[in-house]
């Protein structure tokens, strides 16, 4: 039997190679569609809940056709995709590489709002989305992002269609923020750390006086400063507290009576 040399089996091995081709060129059902096509495509796929293959379609179109209205709508759209499956991170890094890439456009306004919903979903579970979370004590990094993405598609784009949502979820999130800061200061107040009490506390009314968790802030500052001996501070602190909700239990309890005219809790 006559053998065949070594170096002339590697040629064919070679040779065999590069006849095969790249196979999924040739079954890409993709190859010949239109930049339309292309974007309807995906789109009827993200409609249908298949995200990761809408994904793909439109990230096709993006290389295939790097500009046009289609190519713009499908970065957003990608940025869409992300968010619906609980991708926070691609979702918003999509979003800023729109607003990169296009920051005179009328959907930045879009791309901020879809930043502030992955920040402001961050940390759902699906048993979460069955029995909802306290957002109070949740990564606070997590609401002040979005508060910050929120106020931004407000200031500068304060006639959007996103406007008033974005709106009323800032003040949601400024009643959570308010809340996790009262939360703490009672854990504080609890343990005995009077002066770290305060401080939250302190810090509540200066950002968030406005909220319902003020009066409570107010409340635990003067029980930690008479905890403290510090009554004429209490005293003081009980009359603010006495202006802003003279219903207030420890106001009623004290003989503390509103003679003047109401404030805010952080004058």
């Amino acid at each position: 039997m006559r053998l065949i040399p070594i170096s002339l089996m590697l040629l064919l091995l070679i040779t065999g190679c590069a006849s095969t081709g790249n196979p999924g060129d040739e079954h890409d059902p993709t190859r010949d569609w239109s930049a339309e096509k292309l974007y309807r495509e995906a789109t009827k796929k993200m409609n249908r809940g298949e995200y990761d293959t809408a994904v793909s379609y439109f990230e096709t179109l993006e290389s295939r056709f790097p500009f046009g209205d289609y190519t713009r709508q499908a970065q957003l759209d990608i940025a869409y995709a992300y968010l619906k499956q609980d991708e926070f991170d691609n979702a918003i890094a999509s979003a800023d590489q729109f607003i990169k890439l296009h920051p005179q456009h009328e959907a930045v306004a879009y791309a901020y709002y879809i930043k502030g919903l992955a920040n402001f979903s961050r940390g759902q579970s699906m048993m979460e989305r069955l029995f909802p979370r306290d957002i109070a004590k949740v990564d606070q990094n997590w609401l002040q992002s979005a508060y910050a993405n929120f106020d931004t598609l407000l200031r500068r784009y304060p006639d959007s269609q996103y406007s008033e949502d974005a709106r009323q979820r800032m003040i949601y999130l400024r009643e959570q923020m308010a809340r996790h800061e009262l939360l703490t200061a009672r854990y504080y107040y609890k343990r005995g750390a009077m002066v770290a009490a305060i401080n939250r506390c302190d810090y509540l009314l200066e950002h968030f006086g406005q909220t319902p968790s003020a009066p409570k802030a107010l409340e635990i500052m003067v029980k930690a400063y008479r905890v403290m001996g510090q009554d004429d501070l209490a005293d003081k602190t009980l009359a603010i507290l006495a202006l802003n909700d003279p219903d207030n239990k420890l106001v009623k309890n004290s003989g503390q009576t509103n003679t003047g005219k109401q404030t805010t809790a952080n004058n």
